[in-house]
C-alpha cells in the first residue's frame, strides 16, 4: 500500500484492528479446525497426525473416526515447540506490527460492543456490530470458546499452559491482556 499510495496516505488513513484474548483465540481455532464440531477437510490430515503422534494410534481405520481433544492439541503444540505453522494460529502481533501502520483503534473483541461505536461513527456507519463480539445481541453463541478456554486450560498441566503462554506472550503484553487474571476471564494464574 505504501508503494501504491505513498507513506503520507498511510499516515492519514483511518485504521483499526480487532484483537482477541490469545487463550480464547487458541481454543476457537482448535474448535474450528480440529475438534470435529465442523467439517474442515483442510485440517483433517493434521488432526489425524496429532492423534497418531499423541495417542500412538497407527491404524488408519481407527484414526478416521477420531478427532484430537484440546489436551491432545495443546500438548502437541508444546511438543512441536511453537504455535501451529498456519497463519490462522500465528500470534496476532505478527499482523499488527506491520511497518508504518499506526492504528487509530485497537479493539479487544471482548469489548467491541461498546468500543466499536466510535469506529463506526468515524466510518459513518450506524447500528453495526462486529461479528463474534461478546454481546448476547450480536452473538448468540455467547462466546462458547471463552467458556471452553476457562475449563480446558485449567485441566492442563501447568508446564503446558506456561509453554503455550510463552508462544503468545507478545500478544498478551502488546494488547494488554492479562494471563488468566482479567475479572471477566477468571482462571488461575500460570506463568508470568
Amino acid at each position: 500500500m505504501i508503494g501504491a499510495y505513498g507513506n503520507g496516505a498511510m499516515q492519514k488513513a483511518f485504521s483499526f484492528a480487532v484483537v482477541r484474548n490469545p487463550w480464547t483465540r487458541l481454543v476457537s481455532g482448535y474448535r474450528d479446525k480440529f475438534s470435529g464440531e465442523k467439517l474442515n477437510d483442510n485440517y483433517r490430515a493434521i488432526g489425524i497426525a496429532i492423534i497418531s503422534e499423541m495417542r500412538g494410534i497407527k491404524d488408519p481405520t481407527v484414526l478416521q473416526g477420531l478427532h484430537p481433544t484440546f489436551a491432545d492439541y495443546a500438548r502437541w503444540l508444546v511438543k512441536k515447540g511453537s504455535h501451529h505453522h498456519d497463519r490462522y494460529f500465528y500470534p496476532q502481533v505478527t499482523d499488527l506490527c506491520i511497518p508504518h501502520v499506526k492504528y487509530d483503534f485497537i479493539l479487544p473483541l471482548e469489548h467491541t460492543g461498546t468500543l466499536s461505536k466510535e469506529v463506526w461513527k468515524r466510518l459513518s456507519v450506524q447500528d453495526v456490530r462486529l461479528l463474534g463480539s461478546y454481546d448476547n445481541m450480536s452473538d448468540p453463541r455467547v462466546q462458547k470458546s471463552a467458556h471452553f478456554a476457562k475449563e480446558w486450560l485449567s485441566e492442563l498441566e501447568t508446564e503446558v499452559t506456561d509453554k503455550l503462554y510463552s508462544f503468545y506472550k507478545a500478544d498478551f503484553i502488546l494488547m494488554n491482556y492479562s494471563n488468566f487474571t482479567h475479572p471477566d476471564f477468571p482462571l488461575p494464574l500460570h506463568g508470568s
